[in-house]
């Protein structure tokens, strides 16, 4: 019985969304009624759980749910674990899911995006609800994938304005980073734990003295890979300046993601994947020293905003950075009960913002008071002005960023323009023609001992990628870059094992596909309109909605997002680099890092944005 719940609570939110799909966008009242009628239907589930798992002595359940692929090596599978964990993020996800819905039937009315808005707002209840409920980091890892790219397309719901789409891309940019660590830290785990993933494994008597010790310092290293992923899910130091980026999407998204649900992701994954890394004190500083770090900036940022939501949203990351240290000190029960009060008093304060604020602003013209002594007055004057600038520069951790660790990408990708020529292009083509024909339809036998072969193949993956990432002009080559550059990627870690061929084609089945898709809704566009370079922000998607959907789903499935069998195929790559291979597993980390951001790049350029035509409405460009 038990079980049965459990599948429900990962199914009806999919369900959901599906049924959202199927209306139209003046269907206001259908629609909504399906949001709050999912989240309704999820909470009551939640609550006969609690229930049953009170009345059994709060044994966690396991749920072998489906194998998608099995080989000789590797099992992927979708599995499903509940614990009080889980009950604490199902049920409070569970209750502010509904409350925002039924605030945003009526916040959203008359949106033109209504339906759009309620489309993602289902999608993100889908994977932060499965995401929560994994029971293996297969799971999690794809629950983890939705949570992203819902994050990024309500961030750019307003898609006319500028501002959205390039702080969305921003945000994405920091995202990816704690996908690559996320995945880097479960590939690590995969060589040591080998068949004890799943997290119910986890809490199994003698794990940690038969698993951990003799592996302790390759699980150190997925230890800060681990916290890595949650810092830049939950806005800590160094990355909690996308924050108050991702607040361009509507009131009620920023409430949900940024304020309650999203945000606390980081939380959830340390206190989950705590067994692998609690005995180290080195991980536990680590947390400590983030935690500490974060709670002193935000609260010094936050006092300086000049709008309500970046408030909200630096005192939230304030409130995390004590979560943190929580948790370095092994209170993993308080940390949750201290997520639970936050993403309640977050949401409120999210919610009932605009009021406040217009309030304060009454209050501050008709009471304010210079000579009242502010809460730093003990402070001496000039290290009082230190801070203040400092905070108001948000600690030049933005610029810091972009000038160290973007900048430096986009030259180098600039660099290899010299390649952009039919000769340079031609070698490649051929190399990637013996690549395939050596390795996947006709293997050349002992081919994969030749040494530094799958350096060179990933390092043309990477040079490619970053090509595509920096193209201005020709959309249709960056996209053919990007393709090639998966290719690529697949044959560098190919040539240091000996795969199986149907992982092999699940991999390239999905790319072929998705090139294919993205490159007829190119050409359908180019057709059209004068000019698609990737020089400017163009809004086609106002008059030309049908490819920007096609084209969607297809940079969606090139990235290895599960709705193609790429996601799988991802997979199992990544799990079969050996420890040895070092400059392979950085090269291609590196290559799946930049991968995201030259799609979605190109996503936004072609499609976002306000219209080059000027017979369209045009959005006041934001500060």
């Amino acid at each position: 019985m038990m079980e049965y719940i459990i599948c429900m609570i990962a199914i009806i939110p999919f369900m959901g969304f599906g049924i959202s799909l199927m209306f139209k966008n003046t269907d206001e009242k259908h629609i909504a009624f399906t949001a709050s009628s999912t989240t309704i239907l999820v909470i009551a589930l939640n609550i006969v759980l609690l229930v049953k798992t009170l009345l059994s002595g709060h044994e966690p359940v396991h749920i072998d749910v489906v194998n998608l692929y099995t080989s000789s090596h590797f099992t992927f599978s979708i599995d499903l674990y509940y614990d009080w964990l889980s009950a604490v993020f199902s049920f409070i996800g569970g209750y502010l899911f509904w409350i925002i819905s039924r605030f945003s039937k009526t916040y959203m009315h008359r949106e033109s995006g209504y339906k759009r808005f309620f489309n993602h707002f289902l999608l993100f209840f889908s994977g932060i609800n499965l995401l929560v409920i994994s029971g293996n980091f297969e799971t999690l890892f794809l629950g983890w994938e939705i949570v992203g790219i819902s994050s990024f397309l309500l961030i750019t719901f307003f898609r006319e304005r500028y501002l959205p789409i390039k702080n969305g891309l921003k945000v994405l940019s920091f995202y990816r980073i704690g996908d690559v660590s996320l995945l880097t830290a479960i590939w690590l785990c995969h060589h040591v734990l080998q068949n004890k993933m799943s997290f119910y494994a986890f809490h199994e008597a003698g794990f940690s003295m038969q698993s951990i010790m003799p592996n302790e310092s390759q699980l150190i290293y997925a230890g800060i890979l681990f916290l890595l992923a949650a810092a830049v899910k939950s806005a800590q130091f160094p990355f909690f300046t996308w924050l108050p980026r991702a607040m361009e999407g509507p009131t009620v998204s920023s409430a949900i993601f940024y304020g309650s649900m999203s945000i606390h992701v980081g939380v959830f994954l340390l206190i989950r994947t705590a067994p692998i890394w609690d005995h180290s004190q080195l991980v536990r500083i680590l947390i400590f020293s983030i935690g500490l770090i974060t709670t002193i900036m935000t609260a010094l940022i936050s006092k300086v905003q000049s709008s309500g939501k970046s408030q909200i949203a630096y005192a939230s990351a304030s409130q995390l950075g004590l979560m943190f240290i929580e948790i370095s000190l092994g209170l993993y029960g308080f940390a949750a009960f201290h997520f639970a009060c936050n993403a309640l008093f977050r949401t409120y304060q999210f919610l009932s913002s605009p009021a406040i604020m217009s309030y304060l602003i009454h209050q501050q013209f008709y009471e304010y008071d210079p000579s009242k002594k502010k809460v730093f007055s003990f402070i001496p004057i000039r290290l009082r002005n230190t801070l203040y600038l400092l905070a108001l520069k948000e600690f030049s951790l933005d610029t810091m960023w972009y000038s160290y660790q973007w900048k430096p990408f986009k030259r180098i990708g600039k660099l290899f323009h010299v390649l952009r020529n039919r000769i340079a292009e031609s070698i490649v083509v051929l190399a990637m023609l013996f690549g395939l024909y050596g390795y996947v339809f006709h293997p050349i036998s002992d081919i994969h001992i030749i040494s530094y072969v799958s350096w060179s193949y990933s390092l043309i993956a990477l040079i490619l990628i970053l090509i595509a990432w920096t193209e201005r002009i020709n959309v249709l080559r960056a996209w053919t870059y990007i393709m090639a550059g998966q290719v690529f990627f697949m044959l560098g870690i190919s040539q240091e094992h000996s795969f199986e061929l149907m992982q092999i084609y699940l991999y390239i089945s999905g790319i072929v596909c998705s090139y294919i898709l993205g490159y007829w809704s190119l050409r359908k566009v180019q057709s059209k309109e004068n000019s698609i370079s990737l020089h400017e922000f163009h809004g086609h998607i106002y008059e030309h909605p049908r490819y920007a959907l096609v084209f969607l789903l297809s940079s969606l499935m090139m990235v290895g997002f599960p709705i193609s069998p790429t996601f799988i195929g991802l997979d199992m790559l990544f799990s079969d680099i050996e420890f040895n291979h070092t400059v392979l597993l950085f090269l291609s980390a590196l290559t799946f890092l930049m991968l995201e951001l030259a799609v979605f790049r190109m996503y936004a350029r072609i499609f976002l944005g306000q219209h080059v035509k000027t017979y369209h409405e045009i959005a006041f460009r934001s500060s």
